[in-house]
């Protein structure tokens, strides 16, 4: 048996296992769908929940680390001055390059 026929029979399995669940359930179609909204916005609200814990621990984390260096490395800052600023290209029409009207 290949990996992707088997792939192919676990899809289709748990796809016909869905159907026949949601044929066999013993709730209404609209009661069925008012549940699964109300499970669909607490899952939602509780990875919004571990999203931002995860984004707090990290800038927790990475404050601790910036204050336990020893030696903070300032910015390079660089001046513009025209010993150090390359000319600017020349532009000539090449005779190759027609314009059309």
């Amino acid at each position: 048996m290949s990996k992707g026929s088997f792939g192919l029979g676990i899809a289709l399995g748990a796809l016909t296992g869905a159907a026949l669940a949601y044929l066999f359930a013993p709730q209404s179609g609209e009661e069925f769908q008012r549940d699964m909204k109300h499970k669909m916005r607490d899952m939602k609200d509780k990875a919004v929940v571990g999203l931002d814990d995860a984004i707090i621990d990290a800038e927790i984390w990475f404050d601790r680390k910036m204050a336990n260096e020893e030696e903070q490395v300032e910015p390079i800052r660089y001046e513009r001055h025209p010993d150090h600023v390359a000319p600017a290209p020349s532009y000539t029409e090449s005779p190759d390059v027609f314009i059309e009207d």
